[in-house]
């Protein structure tokens, strides 16, 4: 029985998308399908960080050389191209669908023995950092507090994307370790003048963007001053005061008034440290219900430190 005509149709778009599934580029093109295998081998030698110590937003340089040990040349045909990147990890690793930061691409040719320095200049708190490690702690035992600076490692990674199809795919990662300078927070109860209602109380909550808010509530029978974040890298955070059935402001003219004070402490390794403190505070009126909450923006660390 002879094909109807849309069957006919449906055919030949489908040969038409086999045949362009199958087109590839060089050594160091970019594709979708896995990249054929070629006798390039890239590697990373030479690794380097400075400084040894820095927060999110301080420039870096990073620097090094990639080697072709293999016996054909990466990017031989105008137009190929690799990608170099890095990132920052707890253990020296480089997790499935990470971004990194800073990645750059490379489109020279690096033949068979040869090789090509690089040092680029940019912050780590660039790309995916901060979404993966905005508290950066590393304690030694599970559940102890972590004091910034803390260890961490930045790598890089040749051939970022994997558009190489080279002999050897482990040698294109190198690793140094550098001092993570993240900020300590801190919240300091400042009183709350609430009524007699039977759950009546101040509540604070904090939050970086990422995973869990810290909260916190008063009258309490925990220590006044509380560690929020022990090492945080996002400079911005986002507070809540609540105010939780105040009796006063049942009353005409009636109000209650809560705060939490916020201090912010960077310590980079030979600097004075430098501390930033701020008052968030709330009230409930008469006319507006016993409770109330009250967003304040902060910033915790000085971008010019």
């Amino acid at each position: 029985m002879p094909l109807s005509r849309a069957w006919s149709i449906r055919l030949i778009e489908a040969s038409i998308l086999l045949s362009l599934c199958a087109c590839h580029g060089g050594g160091g093109s970019t594709h979708n399908t896995p990249p054929p295998a070629t006798n390039i081998d890239l590697a990373v030698v030479n690794f380097a960080v400075s400084p040894d110590a820095a927060d999110p937003e301080d420039t870096l340089t990073l620097s090094g050389t990639i080697r072709n040990v293999g016996t054909e040349t990466a990017n031989p045909v105008l137009g190929d191209k690799f990608v170099i990147a890095f990132n920052l990890s707890l253990d020296g690793t480089f997790e499935l669908n990470e971004q990194g930061f800073l990645p750059k691409t490379i489109s020279v040719p690096i033949p068979p023995g040869g090789s090509l320095d690089f040092s680029y200049t940019g912050a780590y708190g660039g790309g995916d950092t901060l979404s993966a490690y905005s508290n950066f702690c590393t304690p030694p035992d599970p559940g102890s507090e972590c004091v910034p600076p803390e260890t961490g490692v930045i790598g890089v990674k040749v051939d970022f994307a994997n558009t190489i199809g080279e002999i050897d795919e482990g040698n294109n990662f190198a690793f140094t370790t550098i001092e993570v300078v993240g900020t300590r927070v801190g919240a300091v109860f400042g009183g709350c003048d609430i009524g007699t209602l039977q759950t009546p109380g101040c509540e604070l909550q904090v939050s970086d963007g990422f995973g869990l808010p810290y909260t916190e509530s008063r009258p309490s029978l925990d220590p006044a001053n509380q560690l929020v974040f022990p090492n945080e890298l996002q400079r911005d955070i986002y507070v809540t005061v609540r105010i939780i059935n105040c009796l006063a402001a049942q009353t005409p003219n009636g109000s209650c008034g809560g705060s939490w004070t916020i201090v912010a402490t960077t310590q980079k390794p030979g600097l004075e440290a430098s501390t930033i403190t701020v008052t968030c505070a709330c009230q409930a009126h008469f006319g507006t219900g016993p409770d109330a909450a009250c967003p304040c923006n902060l910033v915790i660390r000085d971008p010019n430190y």
